[in-house]
């Protein structure tokens, strides 16, 4: 019974009363780990604290998530969910208001195929102006934790989720890994991951993970004025060298501009397009497979590129994924459609038929790499873009999305010209909740410098026209190169 008692109290140690709630499963030795991260002399300047809160029954529930990931794994038709995913849909039916509006009431699980093309699909919408309306009845709102979307491919979103949900991210990245031979072992003294970007401004934060037995992970900018000093991120990346990295191909492309002396195992390219030019260039620099990675904020993750260059694999086994036209309608099989979503594991945020806004065409066949799940090919949509300030200094979209977050937009387009002239079309939530046009002009001619001309226009119904035109929120006439 000692002994049980002992096991029960993490061999003793007691968690520090400030981390208790944010870290249920600490040990000594990862919290020797975390303040390793924190209190570096090179680390970047903190402005967050973060956990995972899981409990060891939640860990156990996330570590039976990777054996479905991998067990789960089996051929798919075009445009038939599976079983498991109508079962879900059927129980949730009574308990989602959005769904009880757009799923006939009294149909049986096995009848949904038939009229799974009428039923209305969900957008980017349903989720800024009605997110109250995905809820089920049921939940317990005490569970929900509420992100941000970065908005680097869209205006941002408040997303609701829930921390099971968030941790299986891990197994995600984890199966990806592997996918391309990478299988690092993970530990409390070692590091897991960095989260690398390069922004104006962002939260960084430094934690550890349960989910990999305690290794540490970091949230880091690379904006010089994070840092203490010049070279404070070759010093920090020396001292730690994560497994591997993840980042956008804006961040990476700083990498490589800043020489930063990292090793990874693996790099993971996520939020949009990665180009094969710097995808070669960064294999080279690294020694390591780079994988782009495609997932939404409000889906979590959707595909990992295909190790023999096949397109984007379904990477979860709980989602169907269909390409539709703009109307709705699942297109003929390898036709170019909008991708949508429905299922997932986020019980906050049930998904019907969920449109991502980016467009692909899907294979169902036998790809050469052995992976059964479907693939997303000719995915397009998410191509890198940046912007520049009157000084030549990098603007991401990301900077653009959070001054503009601070509005009630529910979409926009924000274009930069050659001249480095830029033009914002937005879509107001309502006439009567239009903001002043002359303090949305501030805040941009704040982030982008004196001299450059910014022009605003309101367009109510942008997103929503009867042609189904496709609203590219960030367009600009400059390069990567430039």
């Amino acid at each position: 019974m000692i002994a049980r008692r002992r096991s029960l109290n993490n061999g003793g140690f007691r968690i520090p009363p400030e981390l208790k709630k944010s870290h249920p499963l600490l040990t000594a030795a990862s919290l020797r780990m975390l303040k390793r991260l924190q209190e570096h002399p090179d680390a970047p300047r903190w402005t967050y604290r973060a956990g995972d809160y899981l409990t060891a029954s939640e860990l156990r529930t996330v570590v039976r998530f990777r054996t479905q990931l991998n067990t789960a794994r089996r051929p798919r038709k075009a445009n038939q969910p599976s079983p498991a995913i109508l079962a879900r849909l059927h129980r949730l039916q009574s308990k989602v208001p959005l769904f009880r509006e757009r799923v006939p009431r009294g149909v049986a699980p096995t009848h949904l195929p038939h009229i799974w093309g009428q039923i209305a699909t969900m957008g980017r919408e349903d989720v800024a102006l009605r997110p109250e309306r995905l809820v089920p009845d049921d939940l317990d709102l005490e569970r929900m934790m509420v992100y941000r979307t970065a908005g680097a491919t869209g205006h941002a979103l408040l997303v609701p989720n829930d921390r099971i949900a968030v941790a299986c991210y891990q197994p995600f990245l984890e199966f990806a890994l592997a996918r391309y031979g990478v299988r690092p072992r993970f530990g409390p003294d070692r590091v897991a991951c960095f989260l690398v970007c390069a922004q104006k401004s962002t939260v960084t934060y430094a934690t550890v993970l349960s989910y990999f037995k305690g290794a540490g992970f970091a949230k880091l900018n690379l904006n010089p004025e994070e840092w203490p000093g010049a070279d404070s991120p070759h010093r920090f990346f020396r001292e730690f060298q994560p497994a591997f990295l993840t980042g956008d191909p804006i961040s990476f492309a700083e990498m490589l501009r800043m020489k930063i002396p990292a090793k990874p195992m693996a790099m993971v390219s996520t939020a949009v397009a990665l180009s094969q030019g710097l995808k070669q260039r960064l294999s080279e620099a690294y020694r390591c497979p780079v994988i782009d990675w495609y997932s939404l904020t409000e889906t979590g993750p959707i595909g990992y590129a295909c190790p023999k260059n096949h397109g984007y694999h379904l990477l979860p086994h709980d989602v169907h994924i269909e390409a539709v036209a703009p109307d709705g309608k699942p297109v003929s099989p390898g036709e170019i459609g909008e991708i949508t979503v429905t299922g997932g594991r986020n019980p906050f945020l049930p998904l019907l038929r969920y449109r991502t806004g980016d467009w692909g065409r899907l294979d169902f066949g036998r790809c050469p790499c052995g992976d059964r799940m479907p693939r997303i090919l000719d995915l397009e949509g998410r191509g890198p873009i940046l912007f520049r300030t009157s000084h030549g200094t990098v603007v991401n979209p990301v900077d653009v999305s959070r001054v503009l977050r601070e509005f009630p937009f529910v979409q926009h387009e924000f274009i930069q010209q050659a001249n480095l002239e830029c033009e914002l079309v937005a879509r107001p939530i309502s006439k009567e909740l239009a903001p002043d046009q002359v303090a949305v002009e501030q805040v941009l001619r704040v982030l982008f410098g004196p001299g450059i001309s910014v022009n605003i226009r309101y367009d109510y119904d942008l997103g929503s026209r009867a042609d189904g035109g496709k609203v590219i929120p960030y367009r600009s006439e400059l390069l990567l190169a430039d």
